[in-house]
């Protein structure tokens, strides 16, 4: 796989780390059943940052809320509306992930994680109140596939990365 960005979890509030414990938990559960021999899925929660969100979410444009986060040149946003349907959209982009000779869970399982992994995300952040499903060109990272998503809460916003490289 290619470059990540260091995790921002190392400077997290105590009282955060049993929730991003569960999360990056979810995540490598996640990670081990989609993968396979010649198979890598990868899935980071990466940066994470405290903020304002109430104001950050009202006066801050969807654009720049995207680029607090992701760094790599942004081809296309999709904004998920309603907001609460974001869970839908990252178990779609887990499918799309899925290895081609089919070594991961049944599908009802692997969307129980998808599931049980997004609801692990909202512990940590908080309610989504914006989220938007981004297509990028990343500089420096070798994947077949990749979806990322920027969430926002009213404490927080995040990227979520998912790769997967043959």
């Amino acid at each position: 796989m290619g470059k990540k960005t260091g995790h921002s979890y190392d400077r997290a509030d105590p009282a955060d780390r049993s929730l991003l414990s569960a999360a990056a938990n979810a995540a490598l559960l996640l990670e081990e059943t989609m993968s396979a021999t010649d198979h890598a899925v990868s899935i980071d929660l990466d940066p994470v940052i405290a903020l304002d969100g109430e104001l950050f979410i009202r006066r801050t444009p969807p654009r720049d809320r995207i680029l607090r986060v992701v760094a790599d040149p942004v081809l296309n946003t999709e904004v998920i509306k309603p907001v609460s349907r974001w869970p839908e959209y990252l178990r779609s982009a887990v499918r799309r992930m899925h290895p081609p000779r089919g070594l991961c869970a049944h599908e009802g399982a692997l969307d129980a994680l998808v599931d049980d992994y997004a609801r692990d995300v909202e512990n940590l952040l908080g309610t989504i109140r914006f989220a938007a499903q981004v297509k990028i060109q990343p500089e420096g990272y070798y994947a077949n596939i990749w979806d990322d998503f920027v969430l926002v809460s009213r404490t927080h916003v995040a990227r979520l990365s998912l790769s997967a490289a043959d």
